[in-house]
C-alpha cells in the first residue's frame, strides 16, 4: 500500500535532503521506506507540475530558523521531526499536526 505524505512531509524530504542528509536518514526520521524518499526526491527534480506545490505552507516563515536548527546538531546526532516540532512549538508557539508530525517546509 502506498504512503501518502502530506505536502509539507514531501518539503521536508527535500529540505533535509538539501542539508545533506543521506535518503536513508531522512527514511528513517519521517517514518517512511527509502524509496518512498527517492520517489519524492525524483518527482520534484523531474518538476512535478502539482498545483498545490505552489501553494504557500505553514512553515514558509520559519524555514531560516528552521535551517538555523538543523545546523545546530552534531554529525552523530539525528535529529526527528517530533524534536523539531518540540522546538518550534516551544520556542515559536508553533502548531504541528501531531505529536509525531510536523506540518512544515
Amino acid at each position: 500500500m502506498p504512503v501518502h505524505l502530506s505536502e509539507e512531509e514531501v518539503v521536508t524530504i527535500r529540505v533535509l535532503a538539501d542539508k545533506g542528509q543521506k535518503k536513508s536518514e531522512i527514511a528513517r526520521a519521517m517514518n517512511v521506506t527509502e524509496g518512498t524518499v527517492r520517489y519524492h526526491l525524483r518527482r520534484e527534480a523531474e518538476g512535478d507540475k502539482d498545483g498545490r506545490r505552489l501553494k504557500s505552507r505553514k512553515v514558509d516563515p520559519y524555514r531560516e530558523v528552521i535551517g538555523e536548527w538543523m545546523s545546530d546538531w552534531d554529525s552523530r546526532d539525528r535529529p526527528n521531526v517530533k524534536d523539531l516540532c518540540e522546538y518550534l512549538v516551544g520556542e515559536y508557539d508553533y502548531r504541528c499536526s501531531s505529536a509525531n508530525t510536523l506540518i512544515m517546509f
